[in-house]
């Protein structure tokens, strides 16, 4: 793995958290009205404090596991402050690169991960949620597959154990046919 993509995934992570944390107090509009009683919804944006409070911890998780492989302890738990916050950010790049390139890899889908959810806030709206589809995999045949809307992407969960025919992991695109929506598969292949 390219040491850069770690560094990268920090990059993102310092980044996006401090603007999903103001999102925590702002209440997600979509215009609607609900005819619930007010205090029956948490104040401000419950999915932004989630996106938060999954990242630093997770963060505090990731940087005493990637310590425990370097030097075989955890270290004292960081608090909960921002500034805690960044110094585990910092570790967990300076510690990726003592770590194999399969740990280094791992830590990165993690950091990726949070960051991502943060993209998906509604008010931020900078990456889509994949969706659901009831359908099975032409590769695998598990219902694991999801699309990405916008994007008109096509992909399946099953990462690491499923294979297109050229030997990589299936990505399809969604189009109209002469019969109705279909996907076109990266190996060629067409299935509704």
């Amino acid at each position: 793995m390219n040491p850069d993509t770690l560094d990268q995934a920090c990059a993102d992570i310092a980044a996006w958290l401090p603007i999903a944390r103001t999102l925590i107090t702002q209440p997600d509009t979509d215009g609607t009205t609900t005819g619930g009683q007010p205090a029956s919804c948490p104040p401000g944006n419950p999915a932004a404090m989630a996106a938060v409070t999954d990242a630093d911890e997770g963060l505090r998780r990731l940087e005493a596991s990637l310590r425990v492989a370097v030097t075989g302890r955890p270290g004292p738990r960081r608090g909960g402050s921002d500034a805690n916050t960044a110094a585990a950010i910092a570790a967990i790049e300076a510690l990726g690169h003592a770590v194999t390139t399969t740990a280094m890899a791992q830590a990165a889908r993690l950091l990726d991960r949070w960051s991502r959810a943060v993209q998906e806030l509604p008010a931020i709206d900078q990456a889509e949620h994949p969706q659901k589809i009831p359908a099975k995999c032409p590769y695998c045949g598990f219902t694991m597959l999801r699309v990405y809307p916008r994007e008109g992407r096509v992909t399946c969960l099953r990462f690491g154990a499923c294979w297109d025919t050229d030997g990589r992991h299936p990505v399809g695109t969604m189009e109209i046919g002469r019969l109705g929506p279909q996907v076109r598969w990266n190996d060629g292949l067409v299935a509704p």
